[in-house]
């Protein structure tokens, strides 16, 4: 076990399966969170709906073991909180933040291509605590190939500090900031206006594909669950929990719009 400068819980390992995994093990043998895992490697990372996640040295691969992080109406509210917190981290490395943007449902995004990769993931614990992991691939050094959308680095981008600790640190302290401000889900509406005030897209037409069928509208704003309201042509709002979200306008990816926030929307179909 190595502990961090700020006397965060850290387990740094070397190759790995998954810090996901090794994550939910020590949470199912009565750790009670919150734990970091670190590796050097992943042999079986992954990303959203069973995607593979390209996992070399030289990249940071991370995951937060929190326990009863929120009540269970508020869990599905977290990976946009992770995304923000992980984004705010991240901006404090490099010489243009405004270039740091977050990209529904939780994306992290330098310059318009992704930077980081974000998978949470949850379990029923025997004894009934929720276990919730938070993890992240972030492109330090390295870019993996043969991705289907613009990706890029801290390298790339400019970061002066490239060091896999320092990296760490910002994403650790940006995570805890957002978490604290979240405040187990009563915090919520706050986060989700800084999370308005720093995404792409906002306002941009788009397409969002789910896993039974694909809609196109305009991405109209979050409502008070954090789901994206999509304006469709006919006039009604649909709300979505989840999905792969394209805007059709390569220009809507490349920085946070100048946004100001809406009440969240209630007029939906």
């Amino acid at each position: 076990m190595a502990a961090a400068s700020s006397g965060l819980r850290r387990l740094a390992l070397g190759e790995v399966t998954s810090t996901n995994s090794i994550a939910l093990e020590a949470a199912r043998s009565g750790d009670p969170g919150p734990l970091w895992v670190t590796a050097e490697r992943q042999s079986a990372g992954r990303g959203r709906r069973g995607r593979s996640w390209a996992s070399e040295r030289g990249n940071l691969y991370a995951s937060l073991l929190t326990i009863d992080p929120a009540p269970l109406e508020h869990l599905s509210k977290l990976p946009l909180v992770a995304s923000l917190g992980i984004r705010d981290g991240l901006a404090r490395l490099l010489p243009d933040r405004s270039a740091v943007a977050v990209k529904w449902p939780n994306d992290v995004l330098i310059g318009g291509a992704k930077a980081v990769g974000i998978l949470l993931e949850s379990e029923r614990l025997p004894d009934g605590r929720m276990a919730v992991v938070i993890g992240c691939g972030v492109n330090v050094s390295l870019i993996p190939g043969e991705a289907p959308y613009p990706v890029t680095s801290l390298a790339r981008e400019g970061a002066p500090d490239l060091a896999l600790d320092t990296v760490f640190g910002a994403v650790a302290g940006g995570l805890a900031d957002a978490l604290s401000r979240f405040d187990r889900g009563r915090g919520f509406d706050a986060v989700r206006r800084e999370w308005l005030g720093v995404a792409v897209g906002v306002g941009a037409d788009c397409r969002v594909a789910m896993a039974d069928r694909t809609l196109t509208g305009r991405f109209e704003a979050l409502d008070e669950d954090g789901r994206l309201i999509l304006l469709r042509d006919d006039a009604t709002r649909t709300a979505i929990s989840a999905g792969d979200l394209f805007f059709l306008e390569a220009d809507a990816r490349k920085a946070p719009s100048d946004f100001a926030a809406p009440a969240a929307t209630t007029n939906l179909d």
